[in-house]
């Protein structure tokens, strides 16, 4: 929605309304009863900007470096998650999810300089992983809310984006 889309990003609501619509008007997602998606057009059009607004950091030995720490920790995330999801009373299991994303939010600290808005990326994890602390379990891995698995994915895919990488399949 416009509300979750202005959180994520840290923008006003009345700018991501207007941005959304600017999107939408130009093909670029949709619109269903107030929920946003966006389509094949939006996808090329946003790989497109990030190969001209990151293409300098795309070959860059130090985010190079970064996304080699980011693979050895989505690694750990996803045997964690999985460990979490096989068994969501295990507080071992939970307290490993928790443990990785900790150590993401401080790696972040070290691409922030190079990509601002990864900054807004701490603050969701840091959100999202005190929401987990005072019980609200449904934050480690809920597919419809800002859970840390939902950062994560966005996160992923974000820096595959920034680094022109196609995702595994």
């Amino acid at each position: 929605t416009a509300d979750d889309i202005a959180a994520a990003v840290g923008l006003p609501r009345e700018v991501a309304v207007a941005e959304l619509a600017a999107t939408v008007e130009k093909g670029w997602a949709m619109s269903v009863d107030g929920r946003y998606l966006v389509v094949p057009d939006g996808t090329s059009a946003v790989h497109e900007y990030y190969a001209k607004f990151y293409g300098p950091l795309r070959g860059d030995a130090a985010i190079e470096g970064w996304f080699a720490r980011f693979e050895t920790l989505n690694d750990q995330f996803i045997r964690a998650v999985s460990d979490w999801q096989k068994n969501e009373e295990d507080e071992k299991a939970k307290a490993k999810v928790l443990k990785v994303v900790e150590r993401l939010i401080k790696a972040l600290g070290d691409i922030i300089s190079a990509i601002p808005r990864y900054e807004n990326y701490a603050r969701r994890f840091t959100e999202s992983v005190g929401r987990v602390d005072r019980g609200e379990r449904e934050y480690v891995c809920g597919p419809s809310i800002d859970s840390v698995h939902t950062i994560w994915f966005e996160l992923h895919e974000d820096i595959l984006s920034v680094l022109g990488r196609p995702r595994d399949v």
